[in-house]
């Protein structure tokens, strides 16, 4: 399905054909991380499933390397089109090898699907990301459309609570959420999501709009995070079994602090070394940081639960990626206007050090251009500041989670030393 679904984005005229069957490619899409996932966690006893998952996420890696490029690439020569078509050869010999050597599984006939708790879980995050998305530009709980999106997402999510607690057979089985460390995984998860795409989101644009770099060199640029996750990978992968979860699990963290904190220092002169090691110590973070989660999330989850466990991790993976999206585009719009608005307002004839130097020549007061030209300045200082508050908002969001560390307890058979 994702593969045909593929060629008919690549086929599409149109809008509402591209999105008709970007909608049906993450359909058929979404469930193919999760259950990759499963198997590979499957394939291996429970004391080296940390190596499984560093084996599992090679194929990750290798996506977050040349997906750039190739993508790039593929766009200035061959056009568009040629970003889907290109997943069809992968598609197929995915079908291929699946067929040949993933063994089938028993199904439980007598577990019928919960239709109630699905609808509820699918309105309230529905309503939840659309209020997300267009808060900012409604003004917030000014507009009736954001209150009824918000009241819409708590009584969906208050149905799906009851229907997970007193449900005979509810859409998420109730014992995955009795397990301490897999409650621990999901909040860090969703923070994981959360923080870990969002400078893929931010810094394409900044290198673009601000820094004027074209679109072949900032995929080069984005590649550097695709060798930290190799690099980080190689360096724990020898490790899973011998190092506590939650040493690891730390580590990765602080490459994700130390590498959103290093871009909140950017300039409108950003250096592609800069940014080259930024990215990079965020892929190594992203790949570090990961096989913990899945390391301390099923350590105490028997075997018969982990499959519908890998999917709601990727579910709340997912919605922390889109919460995550959501609310640094609403911080960044929001901050980028106010440094424009406190600005501005110093920026006035009367202020002695707008008449230093070579100021006074570069923007004339006196010319409807000249102004244009201080302001269309002010708009670009402002946009690096807001650029430099959201990465910081980054790194403090991947600081403020490790606490919750501390509430993991590993089973003694897993637990390694250093």
């Amino acid at each position: 399905g994702f593969t045909l679904a593929s060629i008919l984005c690549g086929f599409s005229g149109s809008l509402g054909e591209g999105v008709l069957f970007r909608t049906l490619q993450g359909a058929f899409g979404a469930p193919l991380i999760p259950l990759g996932q499963a198997i590979a966690i499957d394939a291996f006893p429970q004391e080296r499933q940390g190596q499984a998952t560093v084996f599992w996420s090679i194929g990750g890696m290798m996506g977050s390397i040349l997906g750039p490029i190739l993508g790039a690439t593929l766009v200035e020569n061959y056009g568009w089109p040629w970003v889907f078509y290109v997943n069809v050869p992968f598609g197929a010999l995915a079908v291929g090898l699946t067929w040949l050597f993933v063994p089938e599984i028993a199904i439980e006939r007598g577990r019928r699907f919960a239709w109630l708790g699905f609808a509820a879980l699918s309105i309230a995050i529905a309503a939840f990301e659309l209020m997300l998305s267009r808060a900012e530009r409604l003004d917030w709980f000014a507009s009736n459309e954001i209150i009824i999106e918000v009241i819409v997402a708590a009584i969906a999510f208050y149905l799906f609570v009851i229907h997970t607690a007193t449900a005979r057979i509810p859409f998420v089985d109730r014992n995955i959420l009795r397990d301490r460390n897999y409650v621990i995984a999901l909040a860090f998860i969703f923070v994981y999501g959360a923080i870990v795409f969002l400078q893929l989101f931010l810094v394409p644009i900044l290198l673009q709009d601000l820094a004027g770099y074209d679109i072949e060199s900032v995929a080069t640029l984005l590649s550097w995070r695709g060798l930290g996750l190799i690099a980080g990978m190689a360096l724990i992968g020898p490790f899973t079994e011998r190092v506590d979860a939650r040493v690891i699990l730390v580590f990765g963290f602080l490459c994700l602090v130390a590498s959103a904190w290093g871009m909140s220092n950017s300039t409108l002169d950003l250096r592609a070394f800069d940014v080259a090691w930024t990215n990079f110590l965020q892929g190594m973070g992203s790949g570090v940081a990961y096989v913990p989660i899945v390391m301390f999330g099923f350590s105490t989850l028997p075997q018969r639960l982990r499959t519908e466990a890998v999917a709601l991790l990727f579910v709340v993976s997912n919605l922390g990626t889109a919460t995550g999206t959501a609310v640094i585009f609403n911080f960044l719009v929001r901050n980028i206007r106010v440094n424009h608005d406190v600005m501005s307002e110093r920026v006035t004839p009367f202020n002695e050090l707008i008449q230093l130097g070579l100021v006074p020549h570069l923007w004339d007061w006196t010319h409807q251009s000249g102004i244009a030209a201080m302001d269309a300045e002010i708009a670009r200082q402002a946009a690096i500041i807001g650029y430099n508050n959201s990465f910081f908002l980054i790194a403090l969001s991947a600081l403020v989670v490790l606490p919750l560390g501390l509430l993991i307890r590993m089973p003694p058979r897993t637990r390694g030393s250093a």
